[in-house]
């Protein structure tokens, strides 16, 4: 039907129940610590390299974006609203029952092997990583150390 592609991980972690309730309770957790202004698992990547990872600033992004603060939201990272959707996908594709799940998981595969949708959310992560790395490193480093 359509062509087979080697990298299709959005339908297959959407078809996988327990890396979704694992990922979602983590995500939760994180977020709601977050909102309560508490000490949070620190980047081993920063950690270790003194550098911000391209998904540095998510945490907070995301937390403003579902307080309705759009622009401060994208300030920490424009990718927020995707990660948004993506882990919202994860929490119907965890909790609904399957016969309601399977034909949206099956349309995210469809959609997945036409665009390549994984593959650009990826690479267009690194790209944006590597821009606020090189054209911002000042800024980039100050917004996500506060």
């Amino acid at each position: 039907m359509f062509p087979q592609t080697a990298f299709l991980p959005l339908a297959e972690l959407l078809r996988n129940r327990r890396f979704g309730l694992v990922l979602t309770g983590a995500l939760s957790l994180h977020i709601f610590l977050a909102s309560l202004h508490l000490p949070l698992w620190e980047c081993p990547f920063l950690r270790v390299t003194g550098l911000p990872c391209p998904g540095c600033g998510l945490t907070r992004a995301c937390m403003l974006l579902l307080q309705g603060d759009v622009h401060a939201s994208v300030r920490f990272h424009a990718f927020a609203p995707i990660f948004i959707v993506l882990i919202s996908a994860m929490m119907i594709a965890t909790f609904l029952p399957k016969t309601f799940t399977e034909p949206l998981i099956h349309k995210a595969e469809i959609l997945e092997r036409r665009t390549g949708l994984t593959i650009l959310i990826l690479g267009g992560l690194i790209l944006y990583w590597l821009a606020r790395l090189i054209l911002f490193p000042t800024a980039f480093a100050q917004l996500i150390r506060g």
